[in-house]
């Protein structure tokens, strides 16, 4: 395809296209030779001579007898991500050196929003970007940790023209790699590689909540994030890769190690499902009451909102309905699959969320929030169903949506770290308990 067509440029802003992928660095090493004696007499020179030929052949022998330890199982996973997370770090990198702060306030799709959230915008894209380039770089050293070669940079055509087209390349980057390590993520082996990667998960979605928010769309546009394949991934990363291919870098094996999630404790995967929903009951509780308690009009003028335009303040009661609506959904699904499990879902509590202001209810909704992203990030390792596994990380990555937005509108960053640090049960109900007056 040649990328100065105009169909080809097209195409690429479109998402649509053929896959291809990146390259790899090879390393190569080579070996020294040793230096003989001097100064020595004609029948020491003999004996070294040959004490140094014996050492000679004994190396040669080890050097073919020892077999370098291979690349661990999630290496072709790790260099999946690797990739996504290069071509992120690339764009960004890019972007950013091609459009100035004002053009990317003034970009055609943020007319609508007031001066704040403008404001905000490059900032924002620079952290984004720093966040990419932090990923790159711990997985990169992860992949070496576990003997294999990271994946290269490659060579990049994102065929955006103008501020508003890079936003939206932006917004689908950042969506298509959240459905990227949730199809992943059931593949991982090793726990402390997977809870890296659900941290990763999270922060990702939390951008793509913000770039949706600022290109019109929902932050959180389902209950449960869709998971894609690394055939339908590669896919749409293919269309902006110019360079060749080495797509043998991403093949499992048919011998890995089948993925032990299992933390090394007893707890089973309807414990953990019943953890999930008292955290889920609690929120769905909390969105209903709140929206009970406050009109549309009274949310609209919370004092939290007054720094965002009309268009931003007038959004917030349906963003907050849909918020609720997920947690409904939570709670539904999470207690169907406990029954079909064999246990026994636990029960809605009786609450006391504390708020008596608008502003206040958004403090604690914010709060909430970012409490279930630590919470699902820290029970994932211990979820040994591959079904339950992926609909537990579909709603993590959800909660970090719904989180990034109460952020914004409680005026702190969508995403305050590169990676989302878990929380243990323990920490989750301490904190949970404070809000529930009868079980």
């Amino acid at each position: 395809m040649n990328p100065s067509d105009d169909t080809a440029d097209r195409t690429r802003r479109a998402f649509l296209g053929t896959t291809a992928s990146l390259s790899l660095a090879a390393l190569a090493g080579c070996a020294g030779s040793g230096d003989s004696g001097a100064g020595t007499t004609e029948t020491d020179a003999t004996e070294t001579e040959s004490m140094d030929t014996e050492t000679e052949a004994m190396s040669t022998e080890t050097e073919e007898t020892e077999t370098p330890t291979p690349p661990a199982d999630d290496v072709p996973v790790l260099n999946y991500a690797l990739t996504l997370e290069h071509l992120e770090n690339a764009f960004y990198r890019e972007g950013l050196e091609t459009f100035s702060d004002d053009e990317l306030m003034n970009a055609d799709v943020l007319a609508d929003f007031g001066e704040r959230v403008r404001m905000e915008v490059p900032d924002y894209l620079r952290t984004v970007g720093d966040h990419e380039a932090a990923h790159v770089s711990a997985i990169s050293d992860t992949v070496e940790q576990l003997n294999g070669t990271p994946v290269a940079e490659a060579e990049y055509d994102f065929g955006y023209e103008t501020p508003s087209e890079f936003l939206a390349v932006a917004e689908a980057l950042e969506n298509t790699g959240v459905a990227a390590y949730a199809g992943a993520a059931p593949k991982v082996v090793n726990d402390d590689v997977l809870a890296a990667a659900a941290g990763i998960h999270s922060v990702e979605a939390r951008h793509a909540a913000f770039l949706n928010l600022v290109n019109g769309s929902s932050p959180f546009p389902a209950a449960v994030d869709e998971a894609s394949s690394m055939s339908e991934v590669l896919e749409v990363a293919g269309q902006f890769v110019t360079s060749e291919v080495d797509a043998s870098v991403y093949e499992l094996g048919d011998d890995r190690a089948t993925p032990d999630r299992k933390a090394d404790d007893d707890t089973s995967d309807v414990n953990v499902l019943n953890y999930a929903l008292t955290l889920e009951h609690l929120e769905n509780a909390f969105y209903r009451e709140g929206l009970e308690t406050f009109s549309d009009e009274e949310l609209m003028s919370a004092d939290a909102l007054s720094g965002f335009a009309d268009g931003v303040r007038a959004m917030v009661p349906d963003h907050l309905r849909t918020v609720g609506d997920h947690e409904a959904a939570h709670v539904s699904a999470i207690s169907d699959t406990v029954t079909e499990l064999g246990g026994t879902p636990v029960e809605e509590a009786e609450y006391d969320f504390g708020y008596e202001t608008p502003s206040e209810f958004l403090g604690v909704a914010r709060a909430l929030e970012n409490t279930g992203v630590a919470a699902y990030k820290g029970a994932a390792p211990t979820v040994s169903n591959d079904q339950v596994f992926s609909a537990a990380i579909g709603i993590h990555s959800v909660e970090a949506r719904h989180a990034a937005m109460l952020n914004e509108l409680n005026a702190e960053s969508p995403f305050p770290a590169a990676v989302d640090e878990p929380q243990t049960m323990a920490e989750v109900t301490e904190v949970a308990g404070q809000f529930i007056v009868e079980n």
